[in-house]
């Protein structure tokens, strides 16, 4: 039984392993360089969202515009408020949804795995009630470089899409407001 419960375990952890060897080599190609999706379903906004290091201050140590795992983890604490405050989806008062769950990643190149990374990819829920009728995302982590001030995201909810492109100009976004307003709109008609 022991040798048993002993053999499960360690075919686990070799699967795991696997698992985790995988998601490390294809890593680079799960988010392109500042674009995004937040996919509305199950009572949650699922957010993947590429995002440029020189966006985060005082996380960068030696100063050549990328993390490295060291200065990753030495960090960790400011990358996670930074990206807290800069990165919120809006309810009906303006109030700033919980983001659950968050979880980053370096996003190395593909010619040197191993190297600092000039992107981050972050991944998070919000919990979202079928009550809201008005949602807007807000996304303030545009990076200090000219090619890294603009940050696409895709939006899909029930089959349809929305393409929204954040910009230091442009910071705010309504996501489906028509759709919202009609369904809010059906809602009321139905009720007199």
């Amino acid at each position: 039984m022991i040798l048993q419960r002993y053999q499960f375990s360690r075919i686990r952890s070799v699967v795991g392993l696997s698992l985790l060897m995988a998601i490390t080599s294809v890593r680079a190609h799960l988010m392109v360089e500042q674009h995004g999706t937040i996919n509305f379903a199950n009572g949650g906004a699922f957010l993947v969202l590429s995002v440029p290091v020189s966006a985060f201050d005082g996380v960068d140590d030696d100063g050549d515009g990328a993390l490295s795992v060291r200065e990753l983890g030495q960090h960790i604490t400011e990358v996670e408020q930074q990206f807290y405050s800069n990165v919120q989806l809006l309810g009906d008062r303006g109030e700033s949804l919980p983001l659950q769950g968050l979880l980053m990643s370096l996003a190395p190149s593909d010619h040197a795995a191993a190297s600092p990374a000039k992107q981050l990819i972050a991944f998070g829920r919000f919990a979202v009630t079928g009550a809201m009728t008005s949602l807007d995302l807000r996304i303030t982590l545009q990076g200090k470089n000219s090619e890294e001030k603009s940050i696409s995201v895709t939006a899909t909810r029930d089959r349809k899409s929305q393409e929204m492109v954040f910009t230091p100009d442009r910071q705010y976004h309504s996501i489906f407001p028509a759709t919202i307003l009609k369904k809010s709109f059906a809602e009321q008609v139905t009720t007199f």
